[in-house]
């Protein structure tokens, strides 16, 4: 059996904009609304937004991964052929 925190962070992450409300959640796992948060916090991918809003963390690897390649972009195209051509 599937504990409810991870049930709970598939079906946050499965909605479209990875996000669900604490009512939602309690409807969708049929448990009283006063244990959803508690539920989040045993979470590692989830979080509380105000006091109703379940939202999935951002992984920001992405983030180092976009600056990574925009700098090797930068040093393959300027640097470079400036340093080859010397």
């Amino acid at each position: 059996m599937i504990p409810l925190q991870v049930e709970l962070q598939r079906a946050v992450k499965a909605t479209k904009d990875e996000a669900m409300t604490i009512y939602e959640a309690a409807q969708y796992l049929k448990v009283e609304v006063e244990e959803v948060p508690m539920l989040v916090a045993q979470a590692e991918d989830l979080k509380m937004i105000g006091n109703e809003v379940i939202i999935a963390k951002r992984d920001k690897t992405n983030s180092w991964l976009l600056w990574s390649v925009v700098i090797g972009s930068f040093f393959f195209i300027v640097i470079l052929p400036q340093w080859i051509t010397g």
